[in-house]
């Protein structure tokens, strides 16, 4: 079955020295295959070496078949199994491949998301919020998992602890052993408790790992979050604790589509390219129709004589 295109027909008339008028009148409703096999009966050799000429000849191909044309890409490409379709996306420029993902609907484009390598979704994902804002929006059962990931430094976090009020600290030290901090009970003129943020400090430094951890997990939710923001400032590989779903339920919640599509700039290639794969076949053509008509004839002559075959036979 033949693959029927807007070809240039006066193109065909310059190329081969065939009138119009004869075009018109003697090969309405002919093939280009039967009107070449016509002419070269009749004694036109440059008929009968169209194939030869115009099907190796990216350049000839591009003007006769109007490769330039998005309908005509389409056509042949809407031809080819879902295999060869796979083979030709990774042809297409990062740019095109980004404007692809608008196929795709808001739910779909999370998932994929959701599945790329972490340090892309990581920094995709920053594109679009702050640590701090980030952070903020994080469930707290996730931020626990920075706290507790084995890519954690103590000496780190000790570091940090520094930074934090004397309150904060007997608050810890009473979430990991059940004891008031001392200086809990002894009120200043202030009104406050008479605490010693070094002497809590200390006294958390040397609680086992597990009671460490506990103190770690029992900082006041706010205080966590820009605790957190500050570690992984120094360690930004914490971040890769959280699960990839916190990250994109977030940005469902947030950002529109068009928001996504945006900064899927800094997502590469590779990954992009596996993203459009997952398109429906009728979809992934019609991406592909932005491929650049020159390296489309190219591939068309290298891997698809059959289809172009079908183009001169329709």
């Amino acid at each position: 079955m033949g693959i029927t295109l807007d070809v240039d027909m006066y193109l065909l008339c310059s190329m081969f020295n065939i009138s119009a008028k004869k075009i018109t009148d003697e090969y309405a409703g002919m093939t280009i295959e039967e009107i070449m096999e016509t002419e070269a009966e009749q004694g036109n050799t440059a008929a009968a070496k169209f194939d030869k000429d115009v099907l190796n000849d990216p350049i000839k191909l591009i003007e006769l078949f109007e490769l330039k044309n998005v309908g005509n890409k389409f056509a042949i490409l809407n031809n080819m199994n879902e295999k060869d379709l796979e083979e030709l996306i990774p042809l297409l420029s990062e740019e095109d491949l980004i404007e692809g993902l608008n196929y795709f609907s808001k739910d779909k484009l999370l998932s994929l998301m959701q599945n790329l390598p972490i340090e892309q979704l990581l920094k995709l994902t920053f594109e679009m919020f702050s640590p701090e804002h980030l952070m903020y929006l994080m469930p707290e059962n996730q931020v626990d998992k920075i706290l507790t990931s084995t890519d954690m430094d103590k000496g780190l976090e000790l570091k940090y602890l520094q930074t934090l009020k004397p309150e904060i600290l007997a608050q810890m030290y009473q979430a990991a052993t059940g004891q008031p901090a001392p200086g809990m009970e002894e009120v200043g003129l202030d009104g406050k408790p008479n605490l010693d943020g070094t002497q809590l400090l200390a006294m958390i430094a040397e609680l086992p790992a597990d009671k460490f951890q506990d103190a770690m997990l029992g900082i006041p939710t706010q205080n966590k979050k820009e605790f957190v923001v500050k570690l992984a400032q120094e360690n930004p590989k914490l971040y890769q604790a959280i699960d990839p779903k916190a990250y994109t339920d977030i940005i469902g919640q947030r950002k529109e589509k068009q928001d996504i599509i945006r900064y899927a700039n800094v997502i590469e290639k590779e990954q992009l390219v596996e993203m459009i794969e997952e398109l429906p076949k009728d979809l992934t053509a019609a991406v592909l129709t932005q491929i650049d008509p020159k390296l489309f004839a190219q591939v068309l002559i290298a891997n698809f004589k059959n289809i172009l075959s079908q183009i001169v036979a329709g």
